[in-house]
């Protein structure tokens, strides 16, 4: 009797630590991001993401690995690949579409 007790102990413990490793915490990203020159990025907890930069529209997923975001825009069939940094409120990061067309977005988090 005193087995199936500690087995019913132990499997209850493991049970717990199964359920608490598998809650993750949500990215810092998720939300609405913009800048007072109209850029704006609304990343979704699908891993989509919106993006107004320049007067264009991206739209797209992507992917998070550390501080790497890849961006793939779907809607014109190109990549970005940048490191990001949340500092406060602000997000910041590269955008960086040819050699010549590149600039540091500094966004605010307006929603989430």
């Amino acid at each position: 009797m005193n087995n199936i007790k500690k087995l019913c102990v132990t499997l209850c413990l493991f049970i717990l630590l199964v359920f608490l490793a598998s809650c993750s915490e949500p990215s810092p990203l998720y939300g609405t991001w913009a800048d007072n020159r109209g850029n704006t990025f609304s990343f979704f907890t699908d891993n989509t993401f919106n993006a107004r930069i320049s007067a264009e529209d991206y739209t797209g997923n992507f992917i998070l690995l550390m501080n790497v975001l890849t961006l793939n825009c779907t809607n014109i069939e190109f990549r970005i690949v940048t490191e990001w940094d949340i500092r406060g409120n602000i997000l910041y990061l590269d955008w960086k579409t040819t050699e010549s067309n590149a600039m540091t977005l500094s966004l605010f988090k307006i929603s989430n």
